[in-house]
């Protein structure tokens, strides 16, 4: 296998669970992202995009703090098509499992990188082989786990007919003794395989999950249409996004979101510069968004000076008057008026 030289990403929503396992566990979640140099919003939006290798580090780093070798596969039990956001349900609502399938491997892109998934046919039997191209030199074992537990429950919720059908493969040794891993899944477990996949019998791939209209099929398709032609979206429409997400939790920064888009601060100023903004300038651009939305809500103005970070009340006021040219009060007053 070729790895590439930066670590392909993959959707925050693979630390579904994190925070409640950890705890459950005894380990403090903050202390494992920020040792990854990750932000707490991981846990808090599911569509931000972080390193597999980071991710693999994280599971890492957590199996050893609880002294829990089975912290990936433990994980896994949090997640399920939901994880997969609009992509699993466009697949639930598919006819048979095997378009299911097809349609998670034609927009997984949209939930991570550098992920080869493979559908093989062997004799009665069908192989979805799993290759995560992260750093070889970083253990894999709990990110494969958690990936291809998480496989499983994705078959099962499609059609429980796979539950007592299924067979997970992993090219490791046992991490723990077997019934420890039985009493996290069903499926049946077989370690030092020649890859890692998901085998079960083929005509399974002919189960249908719930049916759905057509309706709904082709809304859902348009959706993830629309949001995978948004990777490609200008980087201020990707920072503007993060900003707009972060903004509640105080995390709007530079520091913050230079990694979540794979950049150094350096970089990311140099680039929005180059598309003729700045960091400022985006920040300031949403924060006077959600600043006319509160305010056409009729929220306390202090209440939207400290949910945008302005600790106090006079810096915000002077804030939205280079925004929009007249102080806050008068300005929902302007727009209540024009409104009656």
């Amino acid at each position: 296998m070729t790895y590439p030289k930066t670590s392909p990403k993959v959707k925050s929503s693979a630390l579904m669970g994190f925070l409640p396992l950890c705890r459950s566990l005894n380990i403090n979640p903050i202390e494992i992202l920020a040792a990854e140099g990750l932000s707490s919003a991981v846990l808090r939006s599911m569509d931000l995009m972080i390193s597999y290798n980071s991710l693999a580090h994280v599971l890492n780093h957590a199996t050893d703090a609880a002294e829990h070798p089975l912290f990936g596969a433990s994980l896994a039990g949090y997640q399920g098509l939901k994880t997969f956001g609009p992509l699993g349900l466009l697949a639930s609502q598919s006819q048979s499992v095997a378009g299911s399938l097809d349609i998670i491997q034609k927009y997984f892109h949209f939930h991570a990188e550098g992920v080869n998934i493979n559908l093989q046919p062997h004799g009665k039997d069908t192989h979805l082989g799993l290759e995560i191209m992260t750093d070889p030199s970083i253990s894999q074992e709990q990110v494969l786990e958690l990936s291809l537990v998480f496989g499983y429950r994705i078959l099962t919720e499609l059609s429980p007919e796979f539950a007592d059908q299924t067979q997970i493969h992993f090219r490791h040794a046992p991490l723990a003794p077997l019934e420890q891993y039985q009493a996290l899944t069903p499926a049946k477990l077989c370690f030092e395989q020649e890859k890692d996949a998901l085998v079960f019998p083929s005509r399974l791939l002919d189960c249908k999950p719930k049916p759905a209209s057509e309706e709904v099929k082709n809304y859902l398709e348009t959706f993830l249409e629309r949001e995978s032609k948004g990777q490609q979206q200008p980087l201020q429409y990707k920072v503007s996004k993060l900003i707009y997400e972060l903004i509640p939790s105080g995390e709007a920064t530079l520091t913050t979101i230079a990694p979540m888009l794979g950049l150094n601060v350096r970089t990311l100023q140099r680039e929005l510069s180059l598309a003729g903004t700045e960091f400022r300038t985006l920040l300031d651009e949403v924060r006077f968004e959600i600043a006319r939305t509160s305010l056409e809500q009729n929220s306390p103005i202090t209440d939207v000076a400290l949910n945008l970070g302005y600790s106090e009340l006079s810096a915000f006021s002077r804030a939205f008057k280079r925004w929009s040219g007249v102080p806050p009060q008068q300005w929902r007053q302007s727009h209540y008026q024009a409104l009656h």
